[in-house]
Formats: C-alpha cells, sequence, structure tokens
C-alpha cells in the first residue's frame, strides 16, 4: 500500500511537469536551454563544482517556472474574471522566474566563457578594461537600482518619472561595450543601435520621460561602475 502511494506521487509530479511543458511556451525554452547547457557541460571539461552550479540554476529555473504555473493555475480557478490582485499575483511569479533565469545566465556566462576561446575577440584582450564578472554585477546592480527607482517613483505616485528598464539596460550595456572596448568603429555601431531602440521606444511610448530617464540612468551607472572597477 505505501509503495503504490509512492509509485502514484511520482505520477502525479510526472504529470504535472507534462502539464507545464505541454502548455507553458516558456518552460519549453527553459528546457530546451537547459538541454544545450548539459550537452555543452559534455563537451568542456568543467569541475565538479561548476557542474554542480549549473545543475542548480537549472533546476532554480524549473522549480520557479513550475510555481508560476501553479499560481496562475489558481488565480484563473478563483478570479476567471479580470482581477487587480489577480494580475498582481501573475506577475509577481512571473517576476520570480524572471529572476531566476537572470541568475542562471550570469552564472552560465562566468562559467562557460573561460572555455570559448573561439568566442573571444582580440578587441576585447586588448580592451582597457576586458570583461570580467564585474561587468555582470554592473548590469545587476543597474537592474536592482532602476527597480528601486521605479517603485519609489511608483509610490510617489509620478509615473511620468518612472525610468524605462529597458532602455536603462541598454543604456548600461551600450556604454559599458564603448568603454570597454575604446574603439571607433565598435563605438559608432554600438551608439546607432542604440539611438535606434530609444527612437523606437519614444515613438511607441506616449510617456517620453521614462525612456530619457532611463537612458541616462544607464549611461551614469555604467560611468561610475567603470571609474569604481579601475
Amino acid at each position: 500500500m505505501w509503495w503504490s502511494k509512492v509509485l502514484h506521487s511520482f505520477r502525479f509530479a510526472l504529470e504535472g511537469l507534462k502539464y507545464t511543458l505541454v502548455s507553458q511556451r516558456n518552460m519549453r525554452v527553459h528546457f530546451t536551454a537547459a538541454l544545450a547547457v548539459l550537452l555543452l557541460a559534455l563537451y568542456l571539461p568543467l569541475s565538479k563544482v561548476e557542474v554542480l552550479l549549473l545543475f542548480i540554476c537549472i533546476l532554480l529555473v524549473l522549480v520557479a517556472e513550475l510555481f508560476n504555473t501553479a499560481v496562475e493555475a489558481v488565480v484563473d480557478m478563483v478570479s476567471p474574471e479580470f482581477h487587480p490582485l489577480a494580475k498582481v499575483a501573475k506577475d509577481v511569479a512571473a517576476g520570480a522566474v524572471l529572476l531566476c533565469a537572470g541568475l542562471a545566465v550570469v552564472v552560465g556566462i562566468s562559467i562557460f566563457y573561460p572555455y570559448l576561446a573561439f568566442f573571444t575577440f582580440h578587441t576585447f584582450e586588448q580592451a582597457p578594461y576586458p570583461p570580467n564578472i564585474g561587468l555582470a554585477a554592473l548590469i545587476t546592480f543597474d537592474f536592482f537600482l532602476t527597480l528601486i527607482l521605479k517603485s519609489a517613483m511608483h509610490r510617489l505616485e509620478r509615473p511620468d518619472l518612472e525610468p524605462s528598464m529597458t532602455t536603462s539596460l541598454a543604456s548600461c550595456i551600450a556604454t559599458s561595450l564603448v568603454l570597454m572596448t575604446a574603439h571607433l568603429l565598435i563605438t559608432l555601431l554600438v551608439l546607432f543601435l542604440t539611438a535606434l531602440l530609444v527612437g523606437t521606444r519614444l515613438r511607441i511610448k506616449t510617456r517620453k520621460k521614462p525612456v530619457l530617464l532611463g537612458m541616462m540612468l544607464g549611461i551614469v551607472v555604467a560611468c561610475i561602475g567603470f571609474q569604481l572597477m579601475m
């Protein structure tokens, strides 16, 4: 009897995984990325600690997506019609997935980067500030700072002063690339792409201030961050 209950529990868990994989597009993306990471881990001579870190990150993302799916199912059952609190519950659960996925990306790049020598650009090798883990910390700092400022402006009921997360991160990364490479052609290309992104955001957004504030915030964070990393 006890063994039968265990088998039933195992089958229910597999059905839950199958449902999430079939119904959730993001879960399929996470599984595909996990497979690619595991294949790369088989090919490269990673240490035991590095492989364990990859396992932990993969599981974190998958577990977060499972909880997100569970929250969405419960919310849809309790509140079939639109409700602001139902939206909050779904958004918060999705935020947990985003944070876990961001952590997985940072850890994955940090682990794989030293092994992928064929992706190394000589421009970066000879750059004044070669890319390192400090760049990941800088982008993460910009993400959290922008989020805090958005939250603060929201509490003050000033949505027009909430910096755009998209332009903040884009400007931070673009400025970091310019400072890292100190290469004229790369600088021009990065500035061109950033101008295209900001121009598009300005065109589709009714409020222009958040876009411009996000851009300025990203530039300031990158400049100060590189000064501190010198």
